[in-house]
Order: C-alpha cells, then structure tokens, then sequence
C-alpha cells in the first residue's frame, strides 16, 4: 500500500500537468486570431513610432574653465537643460544669444566634470554632453554654450578686468622697450630687450585668448544615433499588443465560464 502511493501521487501530477497544458495550447488556438492580429499591430506600432519620432544624436565639447569652477559651470549648464524641458526656449535664446529654432532641436544639455574627485581647485577642463535631433547644429550649439558661459555678470566683469590689465601691461612692457631700444649698448641691456619682448608677446596672446572658458575640443558629429533601435521600438510594440490581447482573452474566456455555469447553479 506504501509503495502504491506515490505512484498515484505522481501519476496525478502528470494528468494535472498534461490537463494544464492542453487547456493552454486550447485557449491559445481559439484566440489565435486574436493574437496574430496583435502581433500584427505590434509591429506596426513600433515601426511607426520608430520612424515619426526623429533620430537622436549625441556629441561632447570640452571645455576650461578660467574664472569659475566646474561646478559653477555645471550648475549653469544644469540650468539651461532645465529651460530646455520646460520649453522655455524664449528664455534660454537670450542666454545663449541662438535663435529657437536651433534650440527645438536640441534634446539635453549635461555638464560633468573630467576629474570625479572633488577638488576646490580643479586644473583639468569639464565635459558638456548634447542630445540633438540634427548634427548640423553643432556648430551654431557649440557657439551659443561659449557665449552664454562666457556673458555671466560675474565672468563679464571678471573679463572686462583681465583685458584692461593686461592692455595695461602690454602698453607698459611696449614702452620699456622703446626705452631699451634706442640705448641698447651692452649685452645685458640687449638680454633685457629680448626679455621684454617675450613678455610682450605673452601678454598679447594671453589678451587676445581672454575668454570665460576655453574650448578644449570641439562638438564632433556622430552618424550613429543613441536613439531606441527599430528592434527594440519593435519588441516593445509586440509586447504592449500581446498584452492586451492575452488580457482580453483570458477576461473573455472567464466570462464564457461564468455564463455556462449560471444556468447549472439555477
């Protein structure tokens, strides 16, 4: 009698099993229609919505910072995304002096710092990243981040200062060696001439580069989209209709039970 038991047991389990799985391959034959139709508009679904939403491209521009740190940088740029999602592109033209139609086709605008570490004093440059709809306008974007970087009140101010010093110096220096020039006699009054000019022309170059930010690299163009790929917008779309329609059936085929059961309960 021990030994009969399980066997019962597991012959049980296998009719259970196999009444399961007829009852299933059942249901699917009779919706059968219903599911291709779904996987039909599946993948109808994620083709078009694949091909009416434009494709999205991502570029990176490094830049330097010379007045504020990366995180005030970046907290600016944070700013400007901001403006970006809310579609206050009015708001955001006037920052970056573009117009808005240049700005309708930028997706985010992210700003990160090279260096992860904290540092109070950060000497290495910040990573501003662009989502866009078209790559033609790297260029018009990358002009617009610059200028707004560079046209805060307190870099304006800042750059307004440098530029006068420097020119102060450079008139300085341009006057030493007038003076130099017309007495040089001796070896070391000639050292001193070379000495001078040398500055001269650092304080030029450093005049003439006198920016809020410097551009470490430049906004490259990507032909591979970061956007979802057909296949996914496709599986996606196949799993939304599916969906409905197991749920649809399975709702169906449960108030067909209930119907057939009332008259036998009455």
């Amino acid at each position: 009698m021990s030994t009969n038991k399980p066997q019962q047991i597991t012959s049980s389990d296998d009719i259970d099993l196999i009444n399961l799985l007829e009852r299933t391959f059942l249901f699917f034959r009779r919706y059968s229609i219903l599911f291709i139709i779904a996987i039909i508009i599946g993948v109808s679904l994620g083709c078009i919505k694949y091909f009416s939403s434009g494709k999205i491209y991502k570029s990176r521009l490094i830049l330097h910072s010379s007045f504020l740190t990366n995180l005030e940088e970046i907290e600016i740029i944070k700013y400007w995304d901001e403006l970006l999602k809310r579609n206050e592109y009015t708001t955001l033209s006037q920052s970056l002096n573009s117009p808005e139609a240049m700005l309708r086709r930028v997706a985010s605008i992210e700003g990160s710092e090279i260096l992860k570490n904290y540092s109070a004093s950060n000497p290495n440059g910040f990573y501003v990243d662009v989502k866009i709809l078209d790559n033609s306008i790297l260029p018009e974007l990358q002009k617009a981040i610059v200028y707004g970087l560079n046209n805060t009140e307190y870099v304006k101010q800042k750059l307004l200062l440098r530029k006068k010093n420097l020119e102060e110096l450079i008139n300085n220096v341009a006057g030493e060696i007038q003076k130099i020039d017309s007495t040089k006699k001796s070896i070391a009054t000639m050292l001193s001439f070379i000495d001078m000019n040398e500055k001269l022309l650092s304080y030029q170059e450093e005049l003439k580069l006198a920016n809020g930010v410097q551009v470490i690299q430049g906004f490259v163009p990507l032909n591979t989209p970061v956007s979802i790929s057909l296949k996914v917008m496709i599986l996606l779309g196949l799993i939304l209709s599916l969906s409905v329609a197991f749920i649809f059936a399975l709702l169906n085929s449960v108030w067909d039970r209930l119907k057939k059961r009332a008259p036998s309960n009455a």
